[in-house]
């Protein structure tokens, strides 16, 4: 069947590579090993890496460190079925892929395939953080519950007890008696309630170049302000942490906010990872109105700002999350001058190379 929707004009090729290159989507043309013989901007950023470090480079070696192809990869199947094949995939530091395979051959029987590669990390994360939201606004009822109850009970046992030692009527002390114990009942009902109600975190072992890097198109919308510029700068080489994805995300969109906030007028933000013996270092510092040494001995003391827009509480739920994952946080700041933030992260390693 004759096709209606060919293309019927010259593109030149710098005009073709420049829309390709402002694309989104990592875009690249492999051969039938596996070899990259073409890339654009995005995926080559994603990479953290140059154009020359890539091309002639295996991609399941570049994207996954393997010596060989991935189980189910949407492009050795495309070379086989000479069909579009679509594949969604989940590496094993937590990145997830919509993969589109499209093969094609050059005008001298050249065999390649057009991979798009969609990265949906920041998607399945949020996914995940909804579910995540809802059961902790869940939470937040029945902790306010079981607070309030513990007080009542509390009071009530008190006065029991305090009735108990005016009264000397034997029948009055067997009601007040049946009275304590029921209130002992209310007491460990709450204790099994408070077990209940324990969100538990997922951790993972998972690349935070590849968050970071997944992460910046909701960064800037964050920041809202083309007078800031936010500079993300990954690792050269895998920054494994043991981790939940949804924490960390958390971490890095707090402390975002707390520099956009910082900066009066013009300035960067800048979001560095960065590896020091066995320690993975996330850092954001800003160009702010910084802060006094008094503030940074207060900063992480709830409901603690001198930012009427802040609650104050958002350097204290960084600092819990990141010691809860065995984590560490110092901040160094001066006044008109900026702020810097530096997470401490145990590095880990992969337990063994997984293609789910």
């Amino acid at each position: 069947m004759e096709k209606d929707n060919l293309i019927n004009i010259s593109i030149k090729t710098d005009i073709l590579t420049e829309v390709l290159n402002n694309i989104s989507d990592n875009l690249s043309i492999l051969d039938e090993v596996g070899n990259v013989i073409w890339a654009n901007s995005s995926y080559i950023r994603r990479l953290g890496k140059n154009f020359k470090d890539i091309t002639g480079q295996k991609c399941y070696a570049l994207w996954h460190n393997l010596n060989s192809p991935c189980s189910n990869c949407p492009c050795f199947k495309a070379f086989k079925t000479k069909k579009i094949e679509i594949y969604e995939k989940t590496t094993p530091e937590q990145r997830h892929f919509l993969l589109i395979a499209i093969p094609f051959k050059t005008k001298y029987n050249k065999k390649l395939v057009f991979e798009i590669g969609r990265e949906i990390t920041e998607k399945k994360i949020i996914e995940k953080y909804v579910e995540f939201i809802q059961m902790k606004a869940f939470t937040n009822i029945v902790n306010e519950l079981c607070h309030q109850l513990k007080n009542i009970f509390t009071g009530i046992y008190g006065f029991a007890q305090l009735l108990k030692e005016d009264i000397q009527n034997e029948k009055a002390h067997k009601r007040l008696n049946s009275l304590m114990n029921s209130i002992k009942k209310g007491n460990d009902f709450l204790k099994a309630l408070e077990k209940f109600r324990r969100v538990d975190t997922e951790n993972k072992i998972f690349d935070l170049n590849y968050l970071l890097i997944s992460m910046e198109d909701s960064l800037k919308e964050i920041i809202d302000n083309e007078n800031i510029k936010l500079k993300i700068s990954p690792y050269v080489k895998p920054c494994l942490i043991n981790f939940d994805p949804i924490l960390i995300r958390e971490v890095l969109i707090e402390l975002t906010k707390n520099a956009k906030f910082a900066i009066l007028d013009k300035g960067t933000i800048e979001i560095k990872l960065e590896k020091v013996n066995s320690e993975v270092i996330l850092t954001i510092e800003d160009t702010g109105k910084g802060m006094t040494e008094e503030d940074i001995k207060k900063c992480f003391e709830p409901f603690f700002t001198s930012d009427p827009r802040k609650f104050g509480l958002g350097l204290t739920i960084v600092k819990n999350i990141v010691e809860k994952m065995n984590g560490w946080i110092e901040i160094n700041s001066y006044p008109n001058v900026g702020t810097k933030v530096k997470i401490y992260f145990p590095e880990v390693t992969l337990p063994q190379e997984l293609d789910i």
